[in-house]
């Protein structure tokens, strides 16, 4: 779980939405004119970006959280499960293969060696893989107008 992600963004979203909701309401408990209308819009309107604030902070931490559920679910091994034992051998007699245990000539007293498991695979990026892609990118461009411009 990322838990440094989360906390950052609990204590960012939480001070912003705070400081929005304190400042609205400071502006209508504050002194005004008695004929200035603005002020009341001006804090309604902190106060209801203080709640959007803070309700967005809410979704982008459950969704963190949820994005951390479903990679801990693709990194679990999935085995599907069999509805009935294996099926009659095919009239031509390879029956064996693919069953467990079955498939492997024996030469010899050697035990039947090798076979293999699925692996699991994963590819980890990271923020700063996508800034040196833009950067070679930009580079490359720049490159490329130097020196192959035409000139005219």
């Amino acid at each position: 779980m990322p838990v440094r992600e989360i906390l950052g963004k609990t204590i960012g979203f939480g001070l912003t939405a705070a400081a929005l909701a304190v400042g609205g309401i400071l502006v209508l408990i504050g002194s005004h004119a008695y004929n200035d209308y603005f002020n009341i819009f001006l804090g309604w309107g902190l106060v209801g970006l203080g709640v959007a604030t803070g309700g967005y902070g809410a979704f982008a931490i459950g969704a963190i959280l949820y994005d951390a559920k479903l990679r801990r679910q693709e990194e679990e091994i999935h085995i599907s499960p069999r509805d009935a034992p294996p099926a009659p051998p095919p009239p031509w007699g390879m029956g064996d293969i693919g069953r467990p245990g079955g498939g492997v000539v024996q030469v010899g007293a050697q035990a039947p060696r090798g076979g293999g498991a699925p692996r699991l695979m994963s590819v980890t990026v990271s923020s700063i893989d996508g800034l040196l892609l833009v950067t070679g990118l930009l580079a490359w461009t720049i490159l490329t107008l130097v020196f192959f411009a035409p000139t005219h």
